[in-house]
């Protein structure tokens, strides 16, 4: 029973820091005063290429990953990024509501791909 509640644990710790990864990044555009754009590949790149960053970063702190099933690891790595897609449109969504200029939709994209360089970064190097 001790097992399977340290691999919980473990797992929230792990799928949290990941889902909440791009929050702090995505906090300057509360106060938007222009219009976000339709197109937006090239924010989605840089959120892919700051987020696969934070993940090297993480690494030179913390270099082994919590996780020690493989199969935890890939439930992580698939979902954390949904997570962290859905809770910055929700708070997109939110903001939205004061700020016209946000598209909540955007912010989907970005917190998605942001979370998925921080994840496959972690999955891929951290030592188990």
């Amino acid at each position: 029973m001790e097992e399977i509640l340290v691999i919980v644990f473990q797992f929230l710790i792990e799928f949290t820091i990941n889902a909440l990864s791009h929050l702090p990044v995505d906090w300057p555009s509360k106060k938007r005063r222009t219009p976000e754009r339709e197109s937006m590949w090239a924010l989605c790149l840089l959120s892919l290429a700051g987020g696969a960053l934070l993940g090297w970063l993480s690494l030179l702190v913390f270099d082994y990953a919590l996780l020690q099933p493989g199969w935890l690891r890939i439930v992580n790595l698939l979902a954390s990024p949904v997570a962290s897609a859905c809770l910055a449109q929700f708070i997109a969504a939110r903001r939205a509501a004061t700020n016209p200029m946000l598209i909540p939709r955007n912010h989907f994209w970005y917190g998605f791909w942001f979370s998925v360089g921080v994840a496959v970064v972690r999955f891929s190097y951290a030592s188990r």
